[in-house]
């Protein structure tokens, strides 16, 4: 990758972060802070364009056509077959662990960053379950977001909650909690049948 295109990666990464912040800050000081964060990432970018590139509107702020959302999830099973649940600080509903989708890391990445974060435990992951749609689902939230979600093996840490989850437990796949929605039980239903199947490719 040239020096370039790294930087140019990295503008984006540092607005998304920007971004991210300016949504959850609660005082005029952070908020200033992430906007100044944002408008260096901008300059960062412009860097990487050929002086003969003027667009019509700022570089990096473009955020093209609005589109779903991307979450990225793990039904992570223990060697006795159990599997991991978390109850949600949000709506305090149980599912399996996962977050969306953060700019600079690969699926794969963000899912094992998500299941850390949110429970305490490490895993390896067996392959690509499937991609999940919540609106196929009846799901009431304010978007439509896309699940990638994969299957795989507890290969260490212990149940830690988190500001995110009320509850971190293990339960047989076919004692599930009534509080499940049916999204999340879909999920954890096709990485029980299928843990055998040839993983498709994904990053």
């Amino acid at each position: 990758m040239r020096p370039s295109e790294q930087l140019r990666f990295w503008a984006h990464e540092l607005a998304a972060i920007a971004r991210t912040g300016l949504e959850f800050a609660t005082n005029d000081y952070d908020r200033d802070r992430y906007e100044r964060t944002s408008a260096i990432a901008e300059g960062l970018a412009s860097m990487t364009i050929a002086a003969d590139f003027t667009p019509e509107r700022p570089y990096l702020p473009d955020l093209w056509m609005a589109s779903p959302k991307v979450g990225c999830s793990v039904v992570a099973f223990d060697d006795a077959g159990r599997v991991l649940l978390i109850k949600r600080a949000d709506n305090g509903r149980w599912a399996i662990p996962g977050g969306v989708a953060e700019v600079g890391s690969t699926p794969s990445a963000n899912a094992l960053r998500e299941l850390y974060e949110e429970t305490g435990f490490t895993a390896k992951l067996d392959g690509l379950v499937g991609v999940y749609d919540n609106k196929f689902f009846g799901s009431m939230a304010a978007y439509q977001f896309y699940i990638v979600c994969f299957r795989g093996r507890i290969t260490g840490g212990a149940a830690t909650p988190s500001k995110e989850t009320l509850e971190v437990v293990l339960v047989a796949p076919d004692d599930l909690p009534e509080d499940m929605s049916e999204l999340q039980r879909a999920m954890l239903r096709d990485a029980v049948a299928a843990p055998h199947v040839v993983a498709p490719a994904y990053q």
